[in-house]
């Protein structure tokens, strides 16, 4: 019967001790979404970094991640295509939002021609 009780006190503190959480950081979402032309990244954390002990507030901070990229024609036939790509970093805190671009453009060869055994398989 003693041994059932501390077992049960001690349970009961463990789950008390759970419940409390000492962590520097806090995650309050995080999603990442993928469609055929863009990707997009995206945390959201509630910064503790002085543990309260001044009684500041936390600072929530939010970062994320956005690229999109599009097939750009050539102008004639001789041309070559290319490929543009924007890539924006941001971040918003207490400090405000910041946000750093990368764009590039790159030539593409979008190869259409069918191989000779491809095109013998397909024929039978």
């Amino acid at each position: 019967m003693l041994k059932g009780i501390t077992l049960l006190c001690v349970l009961l503190l463990l789950c008390g001790y759970i419940k409390r959480n000492y962590a520097a950081t806090k995650v309050f979402y995080e999603f990442h979404i993928r469609e055929p032309n863009t990707e997009s990244n995206e945390t959201a954390v509630l910064n503790n970094s002085n543990n309260n002990k001044t009684g500041a507030r936390p600072e929530l901070v939010i970062t994320g991640k956005r690229t999109s990229s599009n097939i750009l024609e050539g102008k004639d036939e001789n041309s070559t295509n290319s490929i543009y790509k924007e890539t924006a970093f941001y971040t918003a805190d207490d400090n405000g939002y910041h946000v750093t671009y990368n764009i590039s453009i790159e030539p593409v060869e979008l190869d259409t021609e069918i191989m000779g055994k491809t095109l013998k398989v397909i024929v039978g």
